[in-house]
């Protein structure tokens, strides 16, 4: 089976431990993550190849944070050592009475300002069926986001498909700023994961049918498979999540209803992208719907 290569900001997270917030602790559990690596060791841990493209400060905390992906099996060859700091994120968890909480430093990380001109390109795509990242990467600044045009470009010139996730960060850039980056990028993106929010709140899609507007999203970027999670928010503990795909070949598919009591929520949408990415590559497209126990009905 083919690999898939990641690209993205590693950050390491700072919780308190439990519900408390950050003014009422002085103790911290600490985890390495960040949307991309999160994805890389999901697909990691389903038996899967991954490697991922960042850039981490050859420090106690970088060698830490490299240290973490390589436990998990995911291949680290690629990492640049430059810079001085790994981004920061706090979150607080949230209660049935009080939401979840994230805050941000990480500002001049190593990774905002990491540019791919030492890369070997065919030593980072060998073997690799999938590049994956996400709207995060193109919101971290004008050098993070020309690096991932880059390498998203060189990509779709192998051949290899691309995966992209609009997660749109409110707290990182504006819609409008988020609506360039992405135009830019889509018409190279094969898979994409988003919702109909990300649709008519980003790209100005008008408001309609979701299947009828997905569909003309699709037609206008040659989006290949779109993938989205519906999620029914019943308390900040108790969730009902579906999955969705579209496929312009295969049709539409739908997941079981699933209720779920939340023990962390970082990095579910982030899980779900792992499994249908490692599913493309490990399965043939005829059985991807069996293996995911969906219920594929022609598309209209």
């Amino acid at each position: 089976m083919k690999r898939i290569v990641t690209l993205g900001e590693l950050l390491v997270r700072l919780s308190p431990p439990g519900e408390r917030t950050l003014k009422q602790t002085d103790n911290w559990n600490v985890y390495v993550g960040g949307a991309e690596m999160n994805v890389a060791v999901a697909f990691s841990n389903l038996g899967g190849q991954a490697r991922t493209l960042t850039a981490l400060p050859d420090n106690a905390v970088g060698r830490m944070a490299r240290a973490a992906l390589q436990k998990e099996g995911v291949d680290t060859s690629f990492i640049s050592s430059q810079g001085s700091r790994v981004g920061l994120y706090f979150v607080e968890k949230g209660t049935s009475e009080r939401p979840s909480k994230v805050t941000y430093d990480r500002e001049h990380s190593s990774f905002s300002e990491w540019t791919p001109n030492t890369i070997d390109w065919d030593a980072l795509f060998d073997e690799v069926g999938i590049l994956h990242t996400t709207g995060i990467t193109l919101a971290l600044g004008n050098k993070a986001r020309q690096a991932a045009v880059e390498v998203i470009k060189e990509a779709s010139r192998r051949s290899i498909r691309i995966s992209f996730d609009f997660n749109y960060r409110s707290k990182l850039w504006t819609i409008s700023e988020a609506k360039e980056a992405f135009q830019e990028i889509l018409p190279h993106v094969d898979i994409c994961f988003g919702s109909s929010k990300d649709l008519t709140h980003i790209l100005g899609y008008k408001k309609e049918e979701q299947s009828n507007m997905i569909a003309a999203f699709m037609k206008d970027y040659n989006i290949s498979c779109f993938a989205s999670m519906k999620r029914t928010t019943e308390s900040n503990t108790k969730h009902t999540l579906q999955a969705s795909i579209i496929d312009k070949q295969k049709g539409e598919a739908d997941s079981p209803l699933f209720s779920v009591t939340i023990q962390d929520r970082i990095g579910g949408g982030d899980a779900y992208a792992a499994g249908l990415l490692y599913q493309f590559l490990h399965y043939s497209s005829e059985s991807l719907s069996i293996k995911f126990s969906l219920q594929l009905r022609q598309a209209c």
